[in-house]
């Protein structure tokens, strides 16, 4: 997808706060910032709550996906129709990254919001069908990059290999370890600390 055509929203419970995303992500590149009821409408849009409450939020098309801004501290959780959650402790630029690869249809977790999501909902990811720590190394160094948040292009780029063949991997990840989507391997990774949760 051309990284020109992401078109966002930037919203939150606080118009101080709204302001100050919104002009954060006209510095990132390939981010054009938009009103949320614009036409056509944004690719993404990016939400701090400012609390756990989400009843603000404006109504969204099935062409959005909703990014939730929270921090690492809050009860987070993951509602029906949020794509992502990306926590205040990583970096605008990791923020370019997570609005991206949301617009793509991904799903992203902060790995740093990992083991919260875990805590807050009172669940854990399945015993995984083998250890992940005795996977080859290349599909250990896959996970973990997986659970940094990093899209599938930016696996490839940071191994130096071509996205069919990460691609290859993850779905030969996925089925030894008995998970269904990137979120579950990620919290896996995290839980069985192959990734940062810091």
């Amino acid at each position: 997808m051309n990284q020109a055509l992401v078109t966002v929203a930037a919203g939150a419970h606080y118009p101080l706060d709204r302001a100050a995303l919104a002009a954060l992500i006209t510095t990132l590149p390939g981010l054009r910032v938009t009103p949320p009821e614009s036409d056509p409408p944004p690719r993404v849009l990016v939400w701090d709550p400012g609390s756990p409450r989400l009843d603000v939020l404006p109504p969204l098309g099935p062409d959005t996906a909703l990014l939730l801004v929270v921090g690492a501290m809050e009860r987070v959780a993951m509602p029906l129709g949020v794509a992502g959650l990306f926590s205040k402790d990583e970096t605008p630029e990791a923020l370019g990254i997570a609005i991206r690869q949301v617009a793509r249809g991904d799903e992203y977790l902060s790995p740093t919001l990992a083991l919260a999501l875990l805590e807050a909902t009172g669940s854990s990811v399945p015993l995984a069908a083998v250890d992940p720590r005795s996977l080859p190394e290349r599909e250990q160094e896959i996970l973990a990059l997986l659970a940094e948040g990093l899209s599938n292009k930016a696996i490839a780029a940071r191994l130096y290999l071509s996205v069919r063949t990460v691609e290859g991997h993850l779905a030969s990840l996925y089925a030894r370890l008995g998970v269904h989507s990137r979120t579950e391997a990620a919290l896996l990774a995290v839980q069985r600390r192959l990734a940062p949760s810091n």
